[in-house]
């Protein structure tokens, strides 16, 4: 067969995203504070597009104005005739001439105010001619960056000339942890210097605050923290040299014998090196709050659940009266035109995948709030398994449309503030053949943790077997990937030294 290149027609037939739908799909991913940022940003961009209490004014200037047109200022009501007053009313007005007449008693009250007040201090407060407002953000105290902090100790300390452009060098190649992850070598060729000199303006970078700052490893980072408490006890030394990994291991015994030293020794050494700081640099690298706000609010009333979108500016938002009378009329150019029609289809699109956004949270929160109302009135041991299939065949929308819409959303309700993907859990048969929540059991491992004595920990298995007495059984290594889930150590690593 005879292979050449030519052009034919095919017809297929594939579904392709509009750009209303790919939009449809975006705002469905954003949470509320996102939607507020993206409303702002295209309220600068398309004229049409406005908050209803800017609309609400305008509009409301036209009702005032056709009202005063429609009523004289002369016309009286038919209904503004005074009626006679009551007794009550009388007695008032009786009695008010003689409170009048009653003489002032002011002179009954004995305080000398010369003695409360000092009269060497003026207490009559007012404001300068030349003060000057300030916002009150500016004695906001900044946070000093690890950076900053070391600059200012470089600038204070007896290096000059082109060794502060190596200390400064190195300072800005530290991470958040402190350590300097840069060859030595590599700043002695930048610099065209012998690494000698690199290494001495180190020395004296790693004398600054915090201790251990500048460390090339942890070895090296708790060795100068030691060093700067004056510890002169080799021991100590010897273990972070050449015993580090098994005192992480908390292998007390192993140590004792190879060092030929006593196993309390050991274990005080280690105490001592535990107070130590592996990350220098964390003090100054401390995460900001997050503030969270909640995208749906589930509350009880009269013993039943209601729920609403915390829409929040995003309510208000509306077409622009004038723009559109604007675009109506016949005096714009045949561009202006074209524009303003895209602009308004653009702007009404908006406002429809906004509500159509609503809408699909709306119904997946009540499918929630159904399928965990037990999990609402009794608390987390009530937490049921669900899936996203479920809740997707439920509301009648694709898996993929749950998954975007419970990703990065909060649920505020009753029992506190959680992600709507956190109601999404696999299921645990029990004993009795009913079902419990990966989630609960997740929570059951922590509390079992949380209560066990320091000395002496539960193990995996142990906890496992606690579980089958609460007709839950799972394999040991499940209660370990759950314990690594919530990042908690395993039993040896939890165990107390006092008991050692």
């Amino acid at each position: 067969m005879e292979l050449k290149l030519g052009q034919y027609q095919k017809q297929l037939q594939r579904l392709i995203m509009t750009p209303q739908m790919q939009q449809s799909i975006k705002l469905l991913q954003l949470n509320s504070m996102e939607m507020e940022q993206l409303a702002e940003q295209l309220m600068l961009e398309n004229p049409f597009l406005e908050l209803a209490d800017e609309q609400e004014s305008s509009t409301q200037d036209i009702v005032n104005t056709s009202l005063n047109k429609d009523i004289a200022p002369d016309s009286t009501p038919s209904n503004t005739a005074e009626e006679p007053p009551t007794a009550e009313e009388e007695a008032t007005e009786s009695a008010s001439p003689s409170l009048l007449n009653q003489p002032e008693t002011f002179d009954k009250v004995d305080v000398n105010w010369d003695d409360v007040f000092d009269d060497s201090e003026n207490k009559v407060y007012y404001q300068r001619e030349d003060y000057e407002e300030h916002d009150f953000t500016e004695y906001t105290p900044l946070r000093t960056s690890l950076q900053d902090h070391l600059l200012r100790q470089i600038r204070l300390s007896t290096l000059e000339g082109r060794d502060v452009e190596i200390a400064e060098y190195i300072v800005g190649n530290l991470d958040e942890e402190g350590y300097l992850r840069l060859e030595l070598s590599e700043i002695a060729h930048d610099f065209d210097v012998p690494i000698e000199r690199v290494e001495d303006v180190l020395d004296i970078v790693q004398e600054f605050d915090p201790p251990g700052i500048a460390a090339r490893n942890l070895k090296e980072c708790l060795r100068l923290q030691l060093e700067d408490q004056n510890v002169r006890d080799s021991f100590l030394y010897r273990l972070i040299d050449d015993y580090l990994e098994d005192l992480q291991k908390r292998k007390f015994k192993e140590i004792a014998k190879a060092t030929g030293e006593d196993e309390a020794r050991v274990v005080k050494a280690f105490e001592q090196i535990s107070r130590l700081e592996p990350k220098p640099g964390r003090s100054f690298t401390k995460e900001q709050p997050q503030y969270i706000t909640p995208d749906v609010i589930v509350k009880k009333v009269d013993n039943k659940y209601i729920y609403y979108i915390n829409e929040g500016r995003m309510s208000r938002l509306g077409i622009n009266p004038y723009y559109r009378q604007l675009m109506l009329e016949n005096n714009l150019g045949k561009d202006d035109k074209r524009y303003a029609k895209e602009q308004f289809r653009s702007a009404l699109w908006l406002i429809k995948n906004i509500e159509k956004r609503k809408m699909t949270i709306l119904r997946i929160t009540e499918a929630i709030v159904n399928a965990q109302k037990d999990f609402f009135d009794k608390g987390m041991e009530y937490l049921k398994p669900l899936t996203l299939r479920e809740v997707a065949e439920q509301v009648g929308m694709h898996e993929s449309t749950v998954a975007r819409v419970a990703n990065g959303k909060y649920m505020e309700t009753p029992r506190g503030l959680f992600e709507l993907k956190w109601f999404f859990s696999s299921g645990i048969v029990k004993h009795d053949g009913e079902t419990t929540s990966s989630t609960n059991v997740k929570d059951m491992i922590a509390k079992f943790i949380q209560e066990e004595q320091p000395e002496n920990p539960h193990s995996d298995q142990k906890i496992a077997r606690m579980l089958e007495k609460k007709g839950i059984k799972i394999a040991r290594r499940t209660v370990a990937k759950y314990r690594e889930m919530m990042k908690i150590l395993p039993a040896k690593m939890r165990k107390s030294t006092t008991a050692a």
